[in-house]
């Protein structure tokens, strides 16, 4: 298995996936300091800036396909959450979901991928298939700010709701813009019995 990895590296040599530059590392050292980390919200938890390094390496993973990603973006969440948020807290992690639509163009669900690389640091499940994107939306980031929060309305809802009922919820998704989606998914998750919902993104738009 190492003599095939080690062909697999001369072939298509690992690099950074922000600047390309050859590597073993996801992000090399220039890129990982180039990351505006942040600090907690009054509404959220995100790990770093939409922008730079990170943001190109999300744009790799959500839209080229670069599942592999998932493992270095998720311990970037699990640095940042080591750091903010005590995970013996959380009962369950819920991703954002996809609607059937984008999943079936996509093939993955990248906020799942990230949740599954935080319940294995963690132990703490993730639960996939309770809430549902039931409306397929118009993409957020190409409305208004007041459009968002009516295009998002009704989007989400749950089926089999009875694991979440009095559970401490951490609601992961990789990108916040203008809290639209994980405010409408925090709604559906309290009205069908959740204690409590904590949100963490991958990412922030910073404005």
């Amino acid at each position: 298995m190492k003599l095939f990895s080690s062909l697999l590296d001369l072939i298509f040599p690992p690099h950074c996936e922000a600047c390309r530059s050859l590597g073993p590392e996801a992000f090399c050292a220039d890129c990982a300091q180039n990351i505006t980390y942040l600090s907690p919200s009054a509404f959220s938890h995100s790990v770093g800036e939409y922008a730079g390094p990170l943001k190109k390496a999300i744009h790799r993973f959500k839209f080229k396909g670069k599942t592999r990603l998932a493992d270095p973006l998720g311990v970037l969440m699990v640095k940042y959450l080591s750091r903010n948020l005590d995970m013996n807290l959380i009962d369950l992690i819920v991703p954002v979901p996809l609607h059937e639509k984008r999943m079936k163009e996509r093939g993955f669900n990248q906020a799942e991928l990230l949740s599954l690389v935080l319940t294995k640091y963690y132990d703490v499940p993730t639960v996939s298939g309770t809430l549902f994107r039931v409306k397929h939306t118009h993409p957020q980031f190409d409305l208004p700010r007041a459009e968002r929060f009516k295009n998002i309305r009704g989007a989400f809802e749950v089926k089999g709701g009875q694991i979440l009922q009095d559970k401490n919820i951490l609601l992961l998704d990789d990108i916040l813009t203008t809290g639209s989606t994980v405010g409408e998914c925090t709604r559906v998750l309290k009205s069908a019995g959740a204690r409590a919902v904590h949100i963490l993104t991958l990412s922030r738009v910073v404005v």
